[in-house]
């Protein structure tokens, strides 16, 4: 998966702030509904192709990092509940309602674990700049 990103500033230490347009559900271009708003961040990056503010750069993505992390953060909540359902049906296989109290325990641990999930979000954020890197110069100003 390839971007296209604008220098907007030069920074120390080899770096530059990027202007990236996020990716929108339906691409952005449906004719039906005139195109979703795709916002714009700024990233910062580290700058290996010596651009100067101004340029346009191609933007390449990790895609193992990206994946690694999608399944971290639907897999690990998905994978409690299942658990927490299947561990209550081995530990009280007579309980009364078993499957009810299954389900609420499987959506009470899948909710404490989207805490976990944002916790690791917040301690690793960093390593996601690490995704995303400048392949090379597309136009100078």
């Amino acid at each position: 998966m390839e971007r296209i990103g604008f220098i907007t500033k030069i920074l120390p230490d080899n770096k530059c702030k990027v202007l990236v347009s996020r990716i929108s559900g339906c691409k952005g271009n449906c004719k039906t509904c005139g195109g979703c708003p795709t916002p714009e961040v700024h990233i910062e990056m580290e700058n290996t192709v010596d651009a100067k503010r101004g340029d346009y750069v191609k933007i390449g993505v990790d895609s193992k990092i990206i994946l690694r992390y999608a399944m971290f953060l639907y897999g690990f909540p998905l994978t409690l509940f299942i658990l927490s359902i299947i561990l209550l049906n081995v530990f009280f296989p007579k309980l009364k309602n078993i499957d009810i109290m299954g389900f609420i325990v499987g959506i009470v641990v899948m909710a404490l674990s989207f805490f976990v999930v944002k916790f690791v979000d917040k301690k690793y954020a960093h390593l996601s700049t690490k995704a995303m890197f400048i392949e090379e110069k597309i136009k100078e100003k």
